[in-house]
């Protein structure tokens, strides 16, 4: 089997890689900081439209309902997690290891009138603070990117009652026979980042590798689909709309949109390189 070479980023790397730029996605994307979903090129649903009805094609694969329990692995600010309790009416619990991101999803769940059905907790998604067994799906919009894929798994099977689902997104590297790679900053840091190198924010792990993946951390896989051609309007969408917003954005924060982008998110030709994938996978 074949892992991420790359380093996970600790709880205090990736808490301040998404500050500037969880703050420019809600400005400029949407409060879902995960891909859109375009039925095709004719396609002219907005970011919200998208990004929702990706949530929403994973909500239908947790095959949940009142009463059920389900963790979101790496929450964001708690746009899906809402969704995907008001869509199923299970108990949604989100965990984050930002506390900010945190504070401002107990408050939208507050707002919402949710807080007994939807709540959440500062807490590192591989080293959960949980019993075993103790959920009935798991969900997981991209978060896995910034985690060692195989303790990330195993820790998910472990919180799982027998039966449970995880439904995640992923990123996979597009071109052929490509093994695990690191995502960096842009610009010369990329270039000049190894894949053991420790700013490594993210990483991408084979397509076909997954299946071992998942066996390996004691699930069993029902689905693996790519979903490349509906996702892969994300990243020139998300560039127009910061470039559409950047003066917004540097008047509000005192920082500019190519800081953010050049010390906190992948280049724009290792983006395009970059397929995605729904996972669907169930605990014996």
């Amino acid at each position: 089997m074949t892992s991420p070479s790359a380093v996970p980023p600790t709880a205090g790397q990736l808490a301040e890689f998404y500050g500037p730029l969880g703050s420019l996605l809600q400005l400029a994307w949407d409060d879902n900081f995960h891909f859109g979903y375009w039925e095709g090129p004719s396609d002219a649903s907005s970011v919200e439209e998208a990004t929702d009805r990706l949530t929403d094609l994973l909500a239908e694969r947790l095959r949940v309902g009142p009463g059920d329990r389900v963790l979101d692995a790496g929450c964001g600010i708690g746009k899906p997690t809402l969704r995907v309790a008001a869509s199923t009416g299970a108990r949604v619990h989100g965990v984050n290891i930002s506390e900010h991101h945190i504070e401002q999803a107990t408050e939208a769940a507050r707002a919402a009138g949710v807080a007994e059905q939807v709540t959440f907790q500062y807490a590192d998604a591989m080293e959960l603070p949980f019993a075993a067994g103790s959920f009935d799906a798991l969900l997981a919009l991209e978060s896995i990117v910034h985690m060692d894929r195989p303790k990330a798994l195993r820790e998910w099977a472990r919180v799982l009652a027998p039966g449970g689902r995880v439904v995640l997104t992923d990123v996979f590297p597009l071109e052929p026979g490509s093994g695990p790679q690191s995502l960096t900053g842009g610009g010369a840091a990329a270039d000049a980042a190894g894949p053991e190198d420790d700013s490594s924010i993210a990483s991408l792990t084979r397509f076909e590798d997954y299946a071992a993946l998942v066996s390996g951390a004691g699930l069993e896989l029902d689905e693996l689909t790519d979903v490349t051609e509906n996702t892969q309007g994300t990243f020139p969408r998300m560039l127009d709309a910061f470039l559409k917003h950047r003066r917004e954005f540097e008047r509000r924060h005192g920082v500019s949109v190519e800081d953010v982008l050049n010390s906190a998110t992948v280049s724009q030709s290792q983006a395009s390189a970059a397929g995605c994938l729904i996972m669907v996978a169930h605990k014996p």
